[in-house]
């Protein structure tokens, strides 16, 4: 019986330390995967200097621009909307995860593979002084600044991340990839001017209902927040 014994403590002991070593281990569940901190990525504090820097030097232009128009202001900016003393301008744009997460899956799902998109790029904006776009759309917040986003692709050997969406240019059915850039930038464009309620359709869709006529890459409709 002595010797069963000596024989049967070790055994036992083993058995605890194994069962004890997978028990802890469960406890602590699956380990995280290691992230590393963005470069991007800045301090509190100077996020409160950006946005004072803001206040002091947007923030203000806008509102005086928006609240009281005086001869400079409409000399430097010929503009025919009607001042409005308690405009507030925006000072902040919420983007939802589910937004995010269904833009970014709609975008690759609509990109050929040839296509290498290398990120996306934001563009300012402001709505119109008006209820509705023309197409009948509705303005979230008219007046305020906004910003649309398009993903990016690398283009020739300039090394630019150009914004890009598709067109049905020559209205044959077939939409083509198009350079945000080259459209934004000359609003004589006959590309723009052809397509241009096509356009204004597909560029302001909302991702609940995904436009189909136009394989837009464009999201917006997000509106602008005043100061908190």
């Amino acid at each position: 019986m002595k010797q069963s014994n000596l024989i049967g403590y070790p055994i036992v002991i083993i058995l605890t330390a194994i069962i004890t070593f997978f028990t802890l281990n469960n406890c602590k569940g699956p380990d995280r995967p290691i992230v590393n901190k963005p470069t991007e990525i800045i301090s509190f504090s100077d996020a409160l200097e950006l946005y004072q820097t803001y206040t002091d030097n947007r923030s203000c232009v806008i509102k005086a621009f928006e609240g009281k128009r005086d001869s400079t202001l409409i000399k430097l900016c010929p503009s025919n909307r009607k001042p409005n003393e308690n405009f507030m301008p925006s000072r902040s744009f919420y983007l939802s995860k589910k937004f995010l997460d269904q833009y970014m899956a709609y975008i690759k799902k609509i990109t050929p593979d040839s296509v290498d998109i290398t990120g996306y790029r934001l563009y300012l904006g402001n709505y119109p002084d008006k209820e509705k776009f023309e197409n009948g759309k509705p303005i979230p917040d008219p007046r305020r600044n906004t910003f649309f986003i398009a993903p990016t692709t690398l283009t020739g050997s300039e090394n630019i991340h150009r914004g890009f969406t598709f067109v049905d240019k020559n209205k044959d059915g077939t939409p083509e990839l198009v350079f945000l850039e080259n459209e934004l930038a000359d609003p004589k464009n006959p590309i723009r001017g052809m397509n241009r309620s096509k356009i204004n359709t597909a560029s302001f869709f909302s991702l609940s209902s995904i436009f189909q006529e136009e394989l837009s890459t464009i999201g917006n409709e997000i509106g602008g927040s005043p100061p908190y």
